[in-house]
């Protein structure tokens, strides 16, 4: 049962990798519920694309909210939001992607239920996987979000 699980998440990670390219708007997502201890799937709503990109790249702002929110991310009885939001967080750290969608998918992970404590050791842990500066700068906005607790 925990290969299982760490299988999934091996592969959540994967297609995050893979899919964080395709992160350019972030604002605007949210759950249309908070509970995430539940085995029911939530949908989630992102309009962030349409709001950014709608006229000028339609089809990626449909990809974006459509597809990566309004699919994969609302798959969260297979895969909960919380560990979504880990997965995601580590992706963008990993790749180096310490902008604004990084602080704002820190902002979900903490209302997902990553605490301060699990943060840390997250960007921790991906510092010798992933490089110092990149753990270096993850940190500057972790400070931010979780900086109040």
């Amino acid at each position: 049962m925990v290969i299982k699980g760490y299988i999934k998440l091996v592969l959540a990670l994967s297609f995050m990798l893979l899919a964080g390219t395709l992160f350019m708007g972030t604002e605007g997502a949210y759950a249309m519920s908070n509970d995430t201890q539940s085995k029911k799937a939530v949908k989630i709503v992102q309009t962030a694309g349409r709001q950014r990109l709608g006229d000028f790249a339609p089809d990626f702002a449909r990809y974006n909210d459509d597809i990566l929110f309004g699919e994969v991310w609302s798959k969260n009885d297979v895969l909960a939001l919380k560990e979504r939001s880990i997965v995601t967080v580590s992706a963008l750290i990993a790749q180096g992607l310490v902008d604004s969608s990084l602080k704002f998918h820190m902002e979900t992970a903490k209302k997902n239920g990553v605490t301060k404590d699990e943060m840390v050791e997250i960007i921790t842990q991906l510092a010798f996987y992933s490089g110092w500066p990149k753990a270096w700068a993850a940190f500057a906005y972790a400070k931010e979000v979780y900086g109040d607790q």
